[in-house]
């Protein structure tokens, strides 16, 4: 159960390689999995960040995208790779309430991995298609609630953050909307954009464009504090829905046997990457919002996700395969 793991983290993990071997590492390239195609979120900030850490660590690490079966392919192959310090793995913090959705996943996060360090953070935004009749937040609830079920949201997966965040959002505002399931993120922002669909919940980076050029109206941002690269939209806390959060936060992970001592590297290297002044910049304009962290702390954070939306899980009793 739950209470009886914790996520390995640099204090704990197991350092079967050689002390030799840590020191001489990294030797060659190392390869950095992104569980998603490319061209998404994880990708898009995967990429500037392994460039940074390339100049810190004196070698590249190569990206390799392996999206599918909820990042399971992803994790599977991070789960199964040489515990040497070349494996590592980029993928969101929503990965630590899984065994809550999923009857069976190819790896055991609390078991099979050491948590790095956090990288970044994009906060998840309520949008909607122009036409319809609501300028504001305030407004698109009124409109809700006078027409229960004729406006429909976009779910892009069942058990993602955004569909968690429109959960809250649904019931926090006390209204009804219809649902349509889809296949990832993109199908859904295009069925929005097209009038197919009325409402979607958005990483901001994904959307951003969008909001400029007026084909997406922003309602709220899903956060307690607003976003540096959007300050003009305001949060669900600032409209009266201060539960209303929610967000997706990227970490680093390696292999659990992985060396400490090149574990500690790896976070070192990571906290000196994010502090560079021209990753944070092409972070932020990116929508994220730049954090690093010690293991602890990124190993705490998975704990309160999980237990952060376990009542919500339980409540749609979501059982996935």
């Amino acid at each position: 159960m739950f209470e009886r793991r914790a996520l390995v983290t640099l204090s704990a993990t197991l350092a079967c390689p050689t002390l030799a071997l840590a020191r001489a590492w990294p030797s060659h390239s190392i390869r950095l999995i992104v569980p998603y195609p490319p061209g998404g979120a994880t990708d898009t900030m995967s990429r500037p960040y392994a460039e940074r850490m390339r100049t810190l660590l004196g070698q590249p690490l190569v990206i390799e995208n392996r999206g599918g079966a909820a990042t399971s392919i992803g994790m599977e192959a991070a789960a199964r790779a040489a515990p040497d310090g070349y494996t590592l793995i980029i993928n969101a913090d929503n990965i630590a309430y899984f065994p809550l959705l999923y009857r069976r996943l190819p790896y055991d996060l609390w078991r099979d991995f050491a948590v790095i360090s956090n990288i970044a953070e994009t906060p998840l935004v309520l949008g909607i298609n122009p036409r319809v009749p609501a300028a504001n937040l305030a407004e698109f609830v009124a409109l809700l609630r006078r027409e229960p079920d004729r406006y429909s949201f976009a779910n892009p997966s069942l058990g993602a953050p955004h569909h968690l965040g429109f959960e809250l959002f649904a019931r926090e505002a006390n209204v009804r909307l219809l649902q349509v399931q889809y296949r990832g993120g993109g199908p859904a922002l295009n069925d929005v954009l097209a009038g197919h669909v009325h409402l979607g919940v958005f990483s901001l980076g994904a959307v951003t464009q969008h909001f400029q050029t007026g084909t997406l109206r922003p309602l709220a941002i899903l956060s307690a504090r607003r976003s540096a690269a959007t300050p003009n939209i305001p949060t669900t806390a600032e409209l009266g829905l201060p539960r209303v959060l929610s967000s997706i936060n990227f970490m680093l992970f390696a292999p659990s046997a992985t060396p400490r001592e090149v574990l500690a590297q790896l976070n070192t290297a990571t906290v000196e990457a994010l502090a560079d002044p021209a990753l944070h910049e092409t972070l932020t304009r990116a929508g994220f919002e730049v954090a690093s962290s010690t293991p602890e702390q990124a190993a705490a954070r998975l704990r309160a996700e999980r237990e952060r939306w376990e009542p919500i899980l339980a409540g749609l009793n979501l059982n996935l395969e």
